[in-house]
């Protein structure tokens, strides 16, 4: 028989991983940048950061790019190209 808590918890346990990728992502974010970003603010999709945020907040996120990406790429699984 099927069993659908096992079918479920497969889905759960995906969405507690984005969260905790989200969680890093806004670290390393506050890091290079001294921004803090609340994890609604940022979506990753297709390998790409989408931050939904004032222009001034994309600006310095688009000076730091190079050094945000490179320690994502570093500390994460996520795999991650480019941030918009």
């Amino acid at each position: 028989m099927f069993n659908i808590e096992k079918y479920l918890e497969k889905f759960s346990k995906d969405v507690r991983d984005v969260e905790l990728h989200k969680a890093k992502i806004i670290e390393i974010i506050q890091k290079h940048t001294q921004l803090l970003l609340l994890p609604k603010q940022i979506e990753i999709r297709d390998a790409v950061i989408h931050v939904n945020d004032s222009p001034i907040v994309k600006n310095k996120l688009f000076i730091f790019k190079n050094k945000i990406l490179t320690e994502i790429a570093h500390s994460t699984p996520v795999k991650v190209i480019d941030i918009r």
